[in-house]
């Protein structure tokens, strides 16, 4: 699948995907007021439209909320395809509970959206001259590195972040055909295997963005 404008990008976040090809649109033109990116985000992450939480970096997230740091995170890392959006999106709709949370109690370190683990956490910090001197102060401490990258502004991006500089070309040219042997090649390089349970949030993330 070719890689599609920013205005496609948008479209993407409605119901359906439209073939015409558009003119460049500044991402936060179209997603300034979230509606149809919220609605898609919905289809989903089913489990965010319960979330009644108001407060920033904390707790459950709702689609709404959710939107406008999604559409920044692929903008910024150039994820410009409908099956590596719904890829991304799938992967955080398990890790992270439909966004009910951000870390794994059993695991220290481990957490945001796409529930890295510390060592790629480390490596996320430092991609931001902001929080990389406060990352190499904390090596050591892998809680205190996941607090870095755990406010909004970080946590929805992790996904995104993590398929632009950890998988490879080859990679992200399987997951861009939208098809299940893609999907298995994404989470290979997530380090995982789809079992039944990614599968299905797979599947959904397909119908979502009519990609079966």
């Amino acid at each position: 699948m070719a890689r599609l404008s920013l205005a496609v990008l948008a479209t993407l976040f409605s119901s359906s995907l439209v073939a015409a090809a558009p003119t460049e649109t500044p991402v936060h033109t179209f997603f300034r007021r979230d509606t149809s990116a919220a609605a898609l985000i919905a289809k989903v992450m089913p489990g965010t439209l319960t979330c009644t939480n108001t407060v920033a970096d904390t707790g459950c997230v709702n689609n709404t909320y959710a939107a406008k740091f999604f559409i920044d995170a692929f903008d910024t890392y150039n994820i410009r395809t409908s099956a590596e959006i719904a890829g991304v999106l799938a992967l955080t709709s398990l890790e992270s509970g439909d966004l009910s949370f951000r870390s794994r109690s059993d695991s220290p370190g481990q957490g945001t959206s796409n529930m890295q683990s510390p060592g790629f956490n480390l490596d996320y910090a430092r991609s931001f001259p902001e929080l990389a001197a406060a990352a190499n102060a904390s090596v050591s401490d892998v809680t205190a590195v996941l607090a870095l990258v755990t406010p909004d502004k970080y946590n929805f991006a992790s996904g995104a972040w993590f398929l632009a500089t950890q998988c490879s070309d080859a990679i992200r040219a399987q997951l861009q055909t939208g098809t299940d042997a893609g999907f298995a090649a994404y989470m290979s390089c997530v380090g995982v295997t789809v079992t039944d349970s990614r599968q299905a949030h797979w599947v959904t993330a397909q119908k979502a963005f009519g990609l079966i």
